[in-house]
């Protein structure tokens, strides 16, 4: 195939604008970059619509055959190809992706979080690979939460976006899940309460905490103690801890007699 040699090649142009979120929105379409990431993808089931690579220092023949069955694979000067990607040592493969493929909520689900505005993707994106790790679970954003298809966001779940189900909701979704909000305050512990049935952790974002609409819509409250002194917990630990706690009670409770 015939390289990519120009900034103002079509495709090349429609790739870059997905770097931008309003984009990402109108068009359904994301970028997944490295072959560790568009691994995850692929062992999920889900193909490409469209992938670039490296001309001269192309990803495995095995990885690109199997890339084709989603869409066109087009070679890219490494220097253009560097562009569109966000890492300090350029990916061999960048992948777009329709959102549309992305997995849904199994109807019954019973794990979940729910973040309220937070901001930073890495923190995001955390959350999500911690569902992915310590699931089945599934994610909840409130408008004002980062993207977790962008760059950031993908890369700091290492893919998880792939298997973890991800929705927007203005507030925390009941569905028959007891809603449980993490605040430093709360006079309960986390480990008090009984997470071996149906639940959603409700965290907010570290320096704002959950505002007064979003507690009053909560169940309950609790509390991860920390040490005297301790700065409090990003929202990314917060929900892991949290997670893990659930999954923890749940496995107890399946071994007891």
């Amino acid at each position: 195939m015939e390289p990519i040699r120009s900034r103002a090649n079509a495709r090349l142009k429609a790739a870059r604008r997905l770097q931008a979120k309003r984009h990402r929105r109108t068009a359904g379409l994301f970028l997944a970059e490295g072959e560790d990431i568009v691994e995850e993808a692929l062992s999920a089931g889900i193909l490409p619509a469209e992938t670039f690579v490296a001309d001269g220092r192309e990803p495995p023949q095995e990885l690109v055959a199997r890339l084709e069955r989603g869409g066109p694979v087009h070679a890219v000067e490494p220097a253009l190809l560097a562009e569109l990607g966000s890492l300090g040592h350029p990916a061999r493969v960048i992948c777009i992706f329709a959102a549309e493929r992305l997995p849904q909520r199994a109807v019954g689900a019973d794990l979940g979080v729910h973040l309220h505005r937070v901001i930073d993707p890495g923190n995001v994106g955390t959350v999500v690979r911690a569902a992915g790790a310590l699931g089945p679970a599934f994610l909840s954003l409130s408008p004002g939460c980062s993207d977790p298809l962008s760059a950031k966001g993908i890369r700091a779940s290492m893919g998880a976006v792939f298997r973890v189900p991800i929705e927007q909701h203005e507030l925390p979704p009941e569905d028959g899940l007891t809603r449980v909000a993490l605040v430093t305050d709360a006079p309960a512990a986390l480990w008090e309460l009984d997470l071996s049935g149906p639940v959603l952790f409700v965290v907010g974002a570290e320096r704002h905490g959950l505002p007064p609409e979003v507690l009053a819509g909560c169940d309950t409250a609790a509390a991860i103690p920390q040490a005297a002194g301790a700065e409090s917990l990003n929202a990314a630990a917060a929900a892991t801890v949290a997670l893990y706690e659930a999954v923890r009670q749940r496995a107890a409770r399946s071994t007891s007699p």
